[in-house]
């Protein structure tokens, strides 16, 4: 029995050598604390996202309802699609952005 207390030390400091976060709760913690913060930032930017471009149809929406004719109809879908364009191309840089400074470096896969 005394003999199984050194073994399963050595095989503690060779996992704590390895695997230095596992030593103390706080670096544990910050492991799994990590997908966590990742995940939530995700979500963030993408419902941003989401609430925004909906917000933006239903001005398009209330737009074309005041329309008077085809010009004021084809100029406010040219608005729309501008302004549907410049949001999409924002929001997935400020998506990558948010998602690099919560540790995603992208390079996974490659």
């Amino acid at each position: 029995m005394t003999s199984e207390k050194p073994a399963m030390a050595g095989q503690w400091a060779a996992i704590n050598s390895k695997f230095p976060f596992l030593a103390s709760p706080e670096g544990l913690r910050s492991f799994t604390e990590a997908p966590i913060k990742f995940c939530g930032t995700a979500w963030k930017e993408t419902l941003g996202f989401a609430a925004s471009a909906l917000q933006d149809q239903a001005e398009y929406v209330k737009m074309l309802a005041d329309c008077k004719d085809a010009t004021e109809v084809l100029k406010c879908q040219w608005e729309f699609a501008q302004r549907s364009w410049i949001r999409s191309s924002d929001g997935a840089s400020k998506f990558m952005d948010a998602l690099r400074r919560n540790g995603w470096s992208g390079s996974a896969g490659k």
